[in-house]
């Protein structure tokens, strides 16, 4: 379930791979799915089973995992999380649960409707030697004990393939107890690397929703959650972008070399120099923080 180009798989890493309603919708489709299974489910096919997460890691490869738990941190500083029950949604391949488990002390699960990518999932946690239930299933029709069960929900590069975005949230959402806290990002598609994107292969620029800071927290206000934050993450991260229709040769090995170099460049400066602020032309992500009302 999560995603084209722009899902966050590993970062070899992060590729990329609305109408506003007040009822819950039954189906992907309803919503106004722009993939479908099969384009998942030869997607994770083809890609490799990715490496594990280390935050602590150096180097300018490791940069967007850093950044990533800097992100978390500051998300889950307020409240404890040892023990507290988190759910991925998108889960195909995941090397988050597993990191959330680690670093947080996180009861994991995840849910996709990819058979193949859940399978991965189970391999991942498997291999990371840490316990968590998988389940296929469609996010609109999750199983029974799934619904108000999690303290967390987490989704990455899932929420921009559906044009009723508020409706993915919606039922994202169902997952969580009362108070219980969504974290989330689509890829930043309304800067110049959603133009680019475009440029490089314009049938998977079609499969995302671009989606810009404030319109991707109106939807989670729409989808009648409490916006805690909402901004880019990360300065740049020509990396996200893909270009996997494009036949094997020179020409795109050059591309994707020449996007990593231009990347690293740009962290290296950030790392060592001066500190670059994310912004809503060049960051590869926008990311939301919001909590579902209630009483706990």
């Amino acid at each position: 379930m999560s995603r084209a180009s722009f899902r966050v798989e590993a970062f070899a890493p992060l590729r990329l791979k609305s109408v506003l309603v007040t009822t819950h919708r039954n189906t992907s489709a309803e919503a106004g799915d722009r993939t479908g299974t099969g384009f998942w489910d030869e997607w994770w096919r083809r890609s490799p089973l990715p490496e594990s997460i280390d935050p602590f890691r150096g180097g300018l490869k490791n940069y967007p995992y850093r950044s990533f738990h800097r992100f978390f941190r500051r998300a889950f500083q307020a409240e404890p999380t040892e023990g507290k029950k988190l759910i991925e949604v998108g889960c195909a391949q995941s090397v988050f649960l597993p990191y959330f488990a680690r670093h947080f002390g996180f009861r994991v699960l995840g849910l996709d409707r990819s058979e193949i990518g859940c399978e991965r999932a189970r391999r991942i946690l498997e291999r990371e030697g840490v316990a968590g239930p998988i389940y296929c299933a469609d996010l609109f029709a999750p199983p029974a004990e799934l619904v108000c069960a999690c303290d967390v929900a987490v989704a990455f590069g899932v929420l921009e393939h559906f044009d009723d975005t508020a409706g993915a949230l919606r039922a994202v959402s169902r997952f969580l107890k009362p108070r219980g806290r969504m974290i989330s990002w689509v890829p930043n598609l309304t800067g110049v690397l959603g133009r680019y994107q475009r440029l490089l292969d314009p049938g998977l620029y079609q499969a995302h929703r671009p989606l810009d800071r404030e319109s991707f927290a109106q939807a989670h206000k729409d989808a009648g959650l409490e916006v805690e934050s909402a901004d880019y993450l990360m300065p740049i991260g020509l990396e996200v972008l893909n270009v996997e229709s494009w036949k094997r040769g020179l020409v795109r090995k050059l591309v994707v070399r020449a996007h990593g170099l231009v990347s690293r460049l740009a962290w290296l400066v950030d790392d060592h120099c001066f500190q670059l602020s994310p912004n809503r032309w060049t960051s590869p992500y926008v990311a939301c923080v919001a909590r579902k009302p209630g009483a706990p």
